[in-house]
């Protein structure tokens, strides 16, 4: 075709426009992936739970921090028509020491071995009632602190330091931008509400629950599916938001970017188009032959982009302090396709000029 032909001919422009392709392409798909990352990071370990909806405590808002749960208000959950297997958990954030004195913040989740609130173990064993003292640790928490199964950690909370063993390590991510610890529910209780907790103390903040139609408010509590916990986590709906906006800004400036491009070079090829208009072409077959530039330029764009990104993401998950971005396959079809579709309407940006063309004219101005 003479789109193609053309671009053979005129390498070194259109390498000039691929490379701004690239940066563009390059710069969205960053985005996303910083996008999907930050989700990763404020609640992957909710979304992994092995449960069909969460309950909270009446009142609290959707929010893990300030929902508490009595025993009477878990059993009167658990005894909920529908619900065919349940779980109390407890959360709480608690600092924990390693290296040379640095600290850091994890999320601490209170359980029941053997119920659905209990993880995978990848690495090492489940906790046993008898690990008083012992956590399961996310493997982001052991990147991070440099710690490994069989190792000791301290634990800081209410001006009291405590040592704990890790026992095993788990695959289950983050929660409230911390990495996921498990303890037993006995242990949460007393870090969160001391060791001298009366019969009142809250012995959860939340009920996992697995069955149907569980979802809605109750008298005493309110039941959610993941999804919308998950949407209810502090911070997450605007950074969405942000997320989300840097996204269509990425896709429109990429559109008009190519689209100032493709109609300077039309400007500079008004002769060349008026004599092909002259020798009988239409102005669909010399528009459909810059429409082909684009896609191709597109196409080589993304080519380099889209490896350039996930080596991208490598090189910081290698990095001491991770930065959080993550792709997945969906993301890198939807990127590349919303691109694709911003350079076509970019590209129509030259379609009204191809057709305003008149070969008597244009004849006249190469002259």
């Amino acid at each position: 075709m003479i789109g193609l032909l053309e671009i053979r001919r005129r390498k070194l422009q259109f390498s000039l426009i691929a490379l701004i392709v690239t940066l563009i392409s390059y710069l969205v798909l960053m985005i996303n992936g910083l996008g999907i990352g930050l989700n990763q990071l404020a609640g992957s370990a909710l979304l992994n739970f092995d449960a069909d909806a969460i309950a909270y405590s009446d009142g609290a808002g959707l929010s893990v921090i300030r929902s508490e749960l009595s025993q009477d208000m878990v059993d009167r959950i658990v005894e909920t028509p529908g619900v065919d297997d349940a779980a109390p958990l407890g959360y709480v954030a608690a600092n924990y020491r390693y290296g040379d004195g640095e600290v850091s913040s994890a999320a601490f989740l209170g359980y029941d071995p053997g119920t659905i609130g209990e993880p995978t173990v990848t690495d090492g064993r489940q906790l046993t009632p008898d690990d008083q003292l012992g956590l399961l640790a996310d493997r982001s928490f052991l990147r991070a602190a440099d710690l490994s199964v069989g190792d000791t950690v301290e634990i800081s909370l209410r001006l009291e330091t405590i040592e704990f063993e890790i026992v095993g390590q788990i695959d289950e991510g983050a929660f409230f931008f911390q990495p996921a610890v498990y303890v037993l529910r006995d242990t949460w209780q007393n870090l969160k509400y001391g060791p001298g907790a009366g019969p009142d103390t809250p012995v959860a903040s939340i009920v996992l629950l697995q069955g149907s139609g569980l979802t809605g408010e109750y008298e005493s509590f309110e039941a959610v599916s993941k999804p919308v916990a998950f949407d209810n986590i502090e911070g997450v709906s605007g950074q969405q938001a942000t997320v989300t906006a840097l996204r269509w800004f990425g896709y429109g400036i990429g559109a008009l970017i190519i689209g100032a491009f493709f109609y300077v070079l039309t400007l500079q090829k008004v002769s060349q188009i008026g004599v092909m208009k002259a020798v009988g072409a239409s102005g669909f077959f010399v528009f459909r032959q810059g429409f082909v530039q684009v896609l191709t330029i597109s196409l080589a764009g993304l080519a380099i982009a889209v490896p350039l990104a996930w080596g991208t993401e490598r090189a910081l998950e290698g990095l001491p302090d991770a930065v959080p971005i993550a792709f997945n396959t969906s993301t890198i079809v939807v990127t590349s396709v919303s691109l694709l579709a911003a350079a076509s309407i970019g590209a129509l940006f030259s379609a009204r000029q191809v057709g305003k063309v008149d070969p008597i004219i244009a004849l006249g101005q190469q002259q």
